[in-house]
């Protein structure tokens, strides 16, 4: 009997079955996922996608800032790579192996002389030795060969197993779905029963009507909660259009197309164009990778280069002018000075030509060399794991310093020391007394400061004393500075007197201004490019005015030129001008042709005339055409009819005939011609109005139909506005009523308001009179009353009553 043990190295067949189970069944069915593939579990089956086919997964090379965030992680949480795992973005197992090669790099760096073993050699696997951790490794690709009769035969379980993935992934009608299916043919089938039902009772005279069963409100047909808008003087009726429509609208339309096209179904459809295109690609052998094209293209680009942006001076001309003359009048001091016998001013005066302080060289120092931190982090974490046990003993070479301030490590810029700045006074300056008992700091070593060192007089120097500094306390300070103000003072004693007769002598005057005589500035190219262009430009419009008048206005010109013929009478200027005139168009046929219209063939060269001589030329045609237009103003007011009588008889007696095979036409008279020449000539001519009109119409409508979409939206839109405009002018026009009839009610109760006023009135009047009188006799029947009661009390104490 054979045990099948699942696992094993995963192939491209299984992969490709489980991700299509993933994308059915989700990412927590493992168990009905793993039935798929029969020899996989469910653990292998997750952790095959959550360690190499999930997408999120990260599977490019690993940057150096990923590197050191991991070494930090591991040294911050040792072995808890599923912790570590998500801060890096990369899973547990690539998290791992990373970690393990940094540490055999580290390892091989140190031990370059001894030969051993690496730890790729010791992690390989052994001819047959398993695979512990298949999950995270490539697929095995499928056999070349998948028929049977082939050198590669896939095994029947692997056959059986695919067909029933396919079978069971392609069934997308599960028992809820089959249920529901037969659910709705029972509806559909008591809905026909009881219809038959209906038209049979119905035909025998029976009419049933059906009860519909009301639960409360149809939100279908009714809206709740609906207030109907009050009236008004505003048009409601473009609302209840557009409530209409709205009705109407979706009544009847699928709900494919309300939603529109599904994602997956767009994307499903590029994929397939892409296929198709890459398809035919290949077969033009025109195919390229996008991984090879990306390539490409990256090592084609080239970065824009900066502009370059430097700092505005610190010193102008005229400042460096006066220190070049502050420089030579000290010079100048100087060498008087030095010119006489010792001198207490030679003292006074030191030389200060050179700026650098002694012992700084020229050379721009260089950066200290660093060592690269990620290694160092790697020598020191395999140099930690490494280590005995405290009982064992022994020391763990660490480098560096071992801290845990972040996740990654703190940078640091790296400047370029400045040779011109001014070492800090210090100790180790020249003529200090050093400091006794103490370890002495950075003298002139150190590049800190300023402006640069300067100090041959001791002036900026703090004195010493033999018992070390005074900068320890403020008493030692205060002591310090009596002693400076002291030993000043002993100094300035110790001067001699001094003498009253000095010279004066004044530097010589340089002539600042640069002799111009003789000097040749060489001019720069970009002016010198510009001033070739710019003659160029003028030279090129010169040409252009030289053109004739036909070709700068864009006129017609004849394609076929012909000899000049002589006529009786013309005498030699009228000869001469026909010849210039034939080579004016010979010339600009050839050099300048209509546009559709091949070059003639020949050169035909003009002399070549001056402007001057061109605009002497163009001022006599000028004073010609003026007195020609005189004349002939003359003659057609004299001979306008005669001329229009012979111009219709002779366009009446004379036809256009047109060329055969691209030849010329010419006009011939209706007498030279016969009937059925005058006919073909007239069909001919007939036959290219009509071949102008369609192509004119053809023209026409692209023209209308490229219009109908450059301008259907304002089209639109205007037909919008003139709606909206013939709506407001109607609400105008019945404002306008309203607003008249308004008036003139407003003046009717203006008219009829007087009376209607004096007519109140009068009656009010009325009202008040009745109201006193009624008054007058409510009192005294008021009093009456009040006498009778009196009379009443008068016999009732008599006792009368």
């Amino acid at each position: 009997m054979r045990i099948l043990i699942k696992g094993g190295v995963w192939k491209n067949t299984e992969d490709e079955i489980l991700k299509v189970a993933v994308m059915k069944y989700g990412k927590n069915q493992w168990a009905r996922i793993s039935s798929l593939l029969t020899r996989k579990t469910p653990k292998q089956c997750k952790a095959r996608w959550y360690e190499w086919l999930d997408p999120s997964i990260k599977k490019t090379e690993w940057s150096k800032e990923e590197d050191e965030k991991l070494l930090h992680l591991a040294k911050l949480m040792p072995t808890q790579w599923r912790t570590i795992a998500p801060i890096v973005g990369r899973t547990p197992t690539q998290c791992l192996e990373r970690y393990q090669k940094l540490l055999d790099e580290a390892e091989a760096k140190e031990g370059e002389g001894e030969a051993g073993p690496t730890g790729d050699d010791v992690r390989r696997l052994r001819p047959g030795e398993v695979d512990p951790d298949p999950e995270a490794k490539p697929a095995r690709p499928d056999p070349v060969d998948m028929d049977e009769d082939g050198t590669h035969i896939i095994p029947l379980s692997e056959k059986e197993m695919l067909s029933e993935a396919r079978a069971r992934l392609a069934n997308t009608q599960g028992k809820k779905a089959k249920r529901k299916a037969r659910e709705k043919q029972l509806e559909e089938a008591r809905r026909l029963a009881a219809l038959q039902k209906r038209r049979e009772m119905k035909a025998a005279g029976i009419d049933i009507r059906i009860k519909k069963k009301n639960r409360g409100m149809d939100f279908n047909a009714d809206i709740p909660f609906h207030k109907q808008a009050p009236s008004g003087f505003y048009d409601i009726n473009d609302e209840r259009e557009r409530e209409e429509n709205e009705k109407r609208g979706p009544t009847g339309a699928l709900l494919q197309k309300l939603e529109g096209k599904r994602r997956a179904d767009i994307e499903e459809q590029e994929r397939r164009k892409d296929a198709k295109r890459q398809k035919t690609q290949k077969d033009k052998g025109e195919y390229v990778p996008p991984q090879a094209a990306r390539a490409e293209a990256l090592r084609e680009q080239m970065s824009a280069r900066m502009k370059l942006v430097l700092p505005s001076p610190q010193v102008g001309e005229g400042e460096l002018e006066e220190i070049v003359k502050l420089g030579y009048a000290g010079e100048t001091a100087k060498s008087i000075v030095d010119s006489e016998e010792a001198t207490p001013a030679r003292g006074l005066l030191t030389d200060y030509s050179t700026l650098r302080a002694p012992g700084v060289s020229l050379r721009t120092p260089r950066t200290p060399a660093t060592g690269d931190n990620l290694k160092q982090q790697a020598r020191n974490l395999r140099a930690m794991t490494e280590a005995q046990t405290p009982l064992l003993g022994g020391d763990v070479g660490i480098e560096g310093d071992m801290t845990f301030e972040s996740a990654t490590p703190a940078r640091t810029t790296l400047a370029t020391p400045n040779p011109m700045l001014t070492p800090r006074v210090g100790n180790g300056a020249v003529g200090m007394t050093p400091r006794v008992g103490m370890t002495p700091r950075g003298g002139l070593g150190g590049l800190t400061g300023r402006t640069p060192l300067r100090d041959q007089m001791g002036i900026n120097t703090p004195l010493r004393s033999e018992a070390g500094d005074f900068e320890e306390t403020p008493r030692a300070e205060r002591s310090r500075q009596n002693l400076i103000r002291q030993q000043l003072s002993d100094h300035f004693a110790k001067l001699p007197k001094p003498k009253n007769d000095f010279e004066i002598v004044l530097p010589e005057q340089q002539d600042e201004t640069p002799e111009i005589e003789g000097e040749t500035r060489e001019e720069d190219m970009a002016d010198v490019t510009a001033a070739q262009r710019r003659a160029w430009e003028a030279e090129e419009q010169a040409r252009l005015n030289r053109r004739s008048q036909a070709v700068k206005r864009g006129l017609p010109r004849p394609n076929v030129i012909r000899r000049p013929v002589a006529e009786e009478g013309d005498d030699e200027i009228t000869r001469m001008i026909r010849e210039e005139s034939v080579r004016l168009m010979k010339h600009d046929a050839v050099h300048h042709p209509a546009p559709g219209q091949a070059p003639l063939a020949g050169d035909w060269d003009l002399d070549d005339l001056s402007d001057e001589q061109l605009a002497g030329a163009q001022r006599l045609i000028d004073q010609e055409f003026a007195k020609l237009r005189v004349e002939v103003e003359g003659l057609v007011g004299e001979y306008n009819e005669h001329f229009e009588k012979v111009h219709d008889r002779v366009r009446d007696d004379y036809v256009y005939v047109r060329g055969e095979n691209g030849k010329p036409g010419q006009w011939r008279s209706k007498s030279d011609m016969s009937e059925e020449e005058l006919v073909a000539a007239y069909k001919a001519d007939l036959d290219a109005n009509r071949e102008t009109i369609k192509k004119d119409a053809a023209r026409a409508k692209k023209m209308e139909s490229k219009l109908g979409i450059v301008l259907g939206g304002y089209q639109k839109r205007s037909a919008d506005l003139k709606k909206q405009l013939g709506e407001g002018w109607k609400e105008v026009e019945e404002s306008g009523i309203q607003l008249e009839a308004f008036r003139h009610l407003k003046g009717v109760e203006e008219e009829g308001m007087p009376g209607r006023q004096e007519k109140l009135r009068k009656e009010v009047d009325v009202l008040v009179g009745r109201e006193r009188e009624l008054q007058e006799r409510y009192g005294e029947q008021l009093r009456e009353r009040e006498e009778l009661i009196r009379r009443v009390e008068e016999l009732r104490g008599r006792g009368d009553v």
